[in-house]
């Protein structure tokens, strides 16, 4: 694979365009990762201060009582959504859900070990620890090809 980079001065945006023989699974996940990079939902601090986040930064959503968070490695943010619209909107995007509270960025998993029980336990880039429920390790397994 060959990848060109080109800075223009003049295009009012990014544009990426990709040539192949054929659009096969590396295909898809390059474009994928290009279409999850540039996607963001509005989080809000705890002090109620609003910021952009990026979806490509999230590491996991977590839900919490009747809230929803997104962690990144340097902060947490509320988001506005359900974990059953982020699942649906990120299934392409290298999410899953590995449990009923939890949705894991796969990208951001560093190490997988087993842990009792048939689960998993993952440590994240930011070095913290996160389960993969029973009910959840099929579906984790198949989006990362195990």
């Amino acid at each position: 694979m060959k990848l060109f980079v080109k800075d223009k001065m003049n295009i009012s945006e990014t544009e990426v365009e990709i040539r192949c023989r054929e659009r096969n699974d590396d295909v898809e996940n390059i474009i994928n990762s290009i279409r999850a990079a540039g996607t963001m939902l509005m989080g809000e601090k705890d002090n109620g201060d609003k910021a952009p986040v990026f979806i490509s930064k999230v590491l996991y959503f977590e839900a919490v009582e009747r809230y929803v968070f997104a962690y990144t490695s340097s902060d947490v943010f509320r988001v506005k959504k359900t974990l059953y619209d982020l699942e649906d909107e990120l299934k392409d995007r290298h999410f899953v859900r590995i449990s009923k509270s939890l949705i894991v960025n796969v990208k951001a998993v560093e190490h997988i070990s087993p842990e009792n029980s048939r689960r998993l336990k993952l440590k994240l880039r930011n070095g913290e620890w996160v389960i993969v429920s029973r009910n959840y390790v099929a579906d984790f397994k198949a989006v990362i090809g195990a």
